[in-house]
């Protein structure tokens, strides 16, 4: 939200540029504000970004909010992980997989509508993000995807959660390692709002508006039924593909598996040479 919000008591940052908590009347917004690194993820920004998650659990099962917005200050709204740790010692991403898993877990639990407000990069564990959101608000000219293969590692860790949004369509994105703009994320269904750069904000101020026009009570109820048929997998409604918790673990473990051997370390730090030499 674009109206000036308040830090709720609990959201003290460990650091200046740790993901913080604000509450504006019905809305709460998570915003990640290491701005210096395009909101590049490491081990302490994920850490308190799982903390501000549950924060707006408790929120909204305390009928305190009935929305969340999830935005990235400054020019992108997450790059990803920051390569630059990882890169003097790879076995740093795996905990920083874990802590993704999570996050994207717990946003999915939260029974209120989250907004994802994008602009610039929301590469790899950025666009992860996403898959854990109701609505992703984008700026035509934005970059979604996850070019992760050319470091070694997998996106495995979105495979459920990235079915949910996009089906088949998930297949290409997660196989081809492509980066959408904005517009073309919204064609083929990741996004589903696309606006000017210059109208983001309104755009999103106006999804705001019409989700608290409507009751608050049925929304959670159609999202805890939305998550319960996805964690059934095949039932009386016919099939459908399962995005339970166990999926998401074993996708997490996948990652993680991959991320521990050679191949990754040594992309990584060719990968990493070459951006130190520019």
């Amino acid at each position: 939200m674009r109206e000036t919000a308040s830090t709720t008591p609990n959201s003290d940052a460990s650091s200046s540029d740790s993901p913080r908590l604000e509450t504006h009347g019905r809305v709460a917004s998570i915003v990640l504000r290491r701005t210096t690194h395009r909101n590049a993820l490491h081990a302490e920004a994920l850490c308190v970004l799982e903390q501000r998650i549950a924060e707006s659990h408790f929120l909204v099962d305390r009928n305190d909010v009935d929305v969340i917005v999830l935005r990235g200050d400054g020019a992108a709204f997450c790059a990803g992980f920051d390569l630059a740790s990882c890169a003097e010692d790879p076995r740093r991403v795996e905990e920083l997989l874990i802590r993704l898993s999570a996050c994207v877990r717990g946003l999915r639990a939260i029974d209120a509508p989250i907004i994802a407000r994008v602009q610039g990069a929301a590469l790899a564990g950025g666009c992860a993000l996403l898959t854990g959101c109701d609505f992703v608000v984008v700026a035509a000219d934005a970059q979604l995807g996850y070019p992760t293969h050319r470091i070694g590692v997998s996106p495995a860790i979105s495979i459920p959660s990235l079915l949910s949004r996009l089906g088949a369509g998930a297949r290409a994105l997660l196989m081809s390692n492509d980066v959408w703009d904005g517009r073309t994320a919204f064609l083929r269904g990741l996004a589903t709002h696309c606006a000017d750069p210059l109208e983001l904000d309104a755009t999103v101020d106006r999804l705001v508006e019409s989700l608290l026009s409507k009751g608050p009570n049925a929304m959670r109820a159609t999202k805890r039924w939305i998550r319960e048929i996805e964690d059934r997998g095949a039932g009386d409604l016919g099939w459908v593909p399962p995005r339970d918790a166990h999926a998401i673990a074993c996708a997490r473990d996948a990652s993680v598996a991959l991320a521990a051997g050679e191949e990754f370390a040594t992309m990584l730090r060719a990968f990493w040479a070459t951006r130190a030499g520019k």
